[in-house]
């Protein structure tokens, strides 16, 4: 099976109710005061949504536009049956960068998932996240499936058993491979989901969520270099410095920001960096992508700083719907592009003008994620929302059918 570069960021979590601030009785954890002044930041989050979703769906642009446009020379060639260089000779190198999407949209993820999380038991906490990540994602599976098993696609044609594991969402550690390229975001979203359940079951506090910063970060670095397999497995070292900002940042807008904070991000934010650049073992394929570094250090740096904005209040006054409306596309979006995407650009790249296939291809594949999310996912996620809240989570045995 013939695979894209592997990248695309994942959007999975929503602005769901918060609870109120809870402290800490450990002096030097201790959370500070939660914004009550007037002209202060207040805890109410749903200004700062918009922005959010904004960079979200620019996030998720971004990847579309790379697997359209900047991936390596080798794969543009085999989906496009011509080099860049007759393609996008100017343009390539910049959505190069796109592939970078999805470290911002795990920074977003850190946030909105402890955002979400706060105030909530574990059994709403499960349902939600369920409820958000599954029904979409086996729509894109089904999807993906349909056009590369009955359409002419530069994909081949996989043994069925990968649409069976892919299903599951546990492909990664089933050693499957993934049915569309970009469902690799999934599983350290899943693990981040994983671990992060723990706090939710003992209570998010501050104190809490900043240990589990604390434990996480030393976790990343350690688990590999003491060869632990399924520790390294959960910890995922290359994303999680990203997860680990974003609940250190979201620590700062529903408190303050504090020394402790801004140095869980600094420490996140370098880590993040080393990973990037590392030449074994990082994200980046040197070999197919070797870009100046400086820009990858700015790039990252720049997405830590537009989470920084939010997280401080300081975009607090865009409120715009239409942002928040493009958030909820952002998940089906990046589900569907790929696998569609690429085969358009199979099957008509020799006969339509590049430049004009990947706009025309990108402004319909937006509209199909908004069909899809407001007509299938959303529908799909709210009944399973209501069988799982009537359902009962426990070992007792359910009641007896009537006969």
């Amino acid at each position: 099976m013939t695979q894209t570069d592997h990248v695309g960021p994942v959007g999975t979590a929503t602005a769901e109710g918060s609870g109120t601030p809870a402290g800490s009785d450990v002096p030097s954890l201790a959370a500070p005061p939660a914004a009550r002044t007037s002209g202060a930041r207040s805890p109410d989050h749903g200004s700062r949504l918009a922005a959010l979703d904004g960079l979200r769906f620019l996030a998720a642009l971004a990847v579309v536009f790379f697997h359209f446009v900047g991936q390596a020379p080798v794969t543009v060639e085999n989906i496009w049956g011509r080099p860049y260089q007759a393609l996008f000779p100017d343009s390539h190198g910049y959505f190069a960068y796109g592939r970078l999407g999805v470290d911002l949209f795990f920074l977003i993820s850190g946030f909105v998932i402890c955002m979400s999380a706060w105030g909530r038991s574990p059994r709403d906490f499960f349902i939600s996240r369920v409820t958000r990540l599954y029904p979409m994602y086996w729509i894109g599976v089904v999807v993906s499936a349909a056009v590369i098993y009955l359409v002419d696609t530069p994909f081949g044609h996989p043994n069925p058993r990968v649409v069976f594991a892919n299903l599951t969402m546990l492909q990664k550690p089933l050693g499957v491979d993934d049915l569309d390229s970009v469902y690799w975001t999934l599983w350290p979203e899943l693990c981040f989901y994983l671990t992060f359940a723990v706090v939710v079951w003992k209570g998010l506090t501050y104190q809490r969520v900043a240990i589990f910063c604390g434990i996480w970060t030393v976790a990343a670095v350690l688990a590999p270099a003491a060869h632990i397999p399924l520790l390294t497995l959960l910890v995922n070292q290359n994303s999680a410095p990203y997860f680990i900002a974003g609940i250190a940042f979201y620590l700062m807008h529903r408190f303050r920001s504090t020394p402790l904070l801004w140095g869980i991000v600094l420490m996140s934010w370098l880590l993040a960096l080393h990973f990037l650049l590392s030449p074994n073992g990082g994200r980046v394929n040197w070999d197919a992508w070797s870009p100046w570094r400086g820009w990858l250090v700015l790039v990252i740096t720049v997405f830590f700083a537009l989470i920084a904005a939010i997280a401080l209040g300081w975009t607090s006054r865009i409120r715009w719907r239409w942002l928040s409306v493009a958030g909820t596309m952002t998940f089906p979006l990046y589900l569907l592009h790929d696998v569609i995407g690429m085969t358009i650009v199979y099957r008509y790249g020799d006969r339509v003008d590049p430049r004009v296939l990947v706009v025309s291809s990108v402004a319909g594949l937006v509209l199909l994620a908004y069909l899809v999310h407001r007509f299938v996912e959303r529908p799909m996620a709210l009944r399973m929302r209501r069988w799982l809240n009537s359902a009962s989570f426990g070992l007792e045995a359910p009641e007896p059918r009537r006969r």
